[in-house]
């Protein structure tokens, strides 16, 4: 394999070596070099959709779908399979939202979250539009001790309400008590108006983990998302720390200014992908025009690794 890497720490590039095949990667190094740079960026192996399925599947094959998860996603596939997935359709709108996401894990609000990420370039945007990520161990230790200190000593609560209209898709049912089953099996607290016909939950958890692999204190949540849906008017999905107390701007500001120093941005080629630890690295994307950008999701809920 020609290995290089994504910053002095954090990250690696596996490009295609002559006469190498994607099939013939020795999985083995693979998992220990993403044991020990938390993303790896694979490029040059032309990999159809096809060969990417199988060579995530050689790792994991405990892919999940999206219930439960802030956004509504369209599958790729018809059929059985729900958990290949795209990142750039907004089911129900005629055309793809193309605004910049900060920096977040995946599923930082329910129980049953991704240990590991895949992410499948299937087509590039024409400019911009490139994934972000940025390691959360080192967000953590370059955050101030004040504010160390303080995510160490609150957890955070994510606060939803879903109308009737909305909590079908989030929850990928028309059963409003399978809804609520499903939430309390995942850890949250769960209100249901059944008159109304709508669900109300809160979620604790920290902001600072240790990740899976490594054993790093590692700054990873949702925080940022829910933030910035909040300043834009969205009153139905929150976050505030565990007393009811907002986050202060100059601790979000601080987080900002740390990621921006550390920030690393995936310009997409046609059939690159990245595996991405989900208990260390965050991901976001940048904002872009081109309507016909696509990435494809596939979320590990678990490894034997």
């Amino acid at each position: 394999m020609n290995i290089t890497s994504i910053a002095d720490d954090f990250g690696a590039i596996v490009r295609r070596s002559s006469g190498e095949t994607l099939a013939g990667l020795d999985r083995s190094a693979i998992v220990e070099l993403f044991k020990q740079r938390g993303a790896i960026l694979f490029k040059d192996y032309s990999a159809d959709l096809d060969a990417f399925n199988a060579f995530a599947a050689s790792f994991s094959n405990d892919f999940m779908t999206y219930k439960g998860g802030g956004y509504i996603r369209r599958t790729v596939k018809d059929g059985a399979d729900k958990t290949l997935l795209s990142v750039s359709y907004d089911h129900g709108r005629e055309k793809q939202d193309t605004f910049a996401l900060p920096l977040h894990g995946e599923m930082y609000y329910i129980d049953n979250r991704p240990v590991m990420l895949w992410f499948y370039c299937v087509r590039p945007a024409d400019a911009d539009g490139e994934t972000t990520i940025c390691d959360g161990s080192r967000v953590y230790r370059e955050l101030s001790p004040a504010t160390r200190k303080l995510f160490d000593s609150k957890r955070l609560k994510y606060i939803r309400h879903y109308a009737d209209g909305e909590w079908q898709k989030i929850y990928q049912t028309d059963d409003i008590s399978e809804a609520e089953r499903f939430c309390k099996e995942n850890g949250l607290l769960v209100k249901v108006d059944r008159a109304a016909r709508a669900i109300d939950t809160e979620y604790l958890h920290p902001a600072v983990i240790r990740s899976r692999w490594g054993n790093h204190a590692v700054y990873i949540n949702n925080i940022l998302p829910v933030i910035w849906q909040e300043q834009m008017g969205r009153q139905t999905s929150i976050v505030r720390f565990e007393d009811g107390s907002k986050i202060p701007q100059d601790v979000v500001d601080e987080v900002v200014a740390v990621q921006q120093r550390l920030i690393v941005a995936i310009a997409w080629e046609r059939n690159d992908f990245i595996m991405i630890d989900n208990t260390r690295v965050q991901h976001g994307r940048r904002a872009f025009t081109d309507p016909d950008r696509e990435v494809y999701l596939r979320m590990v809920r678990s490894v034997a690794f």
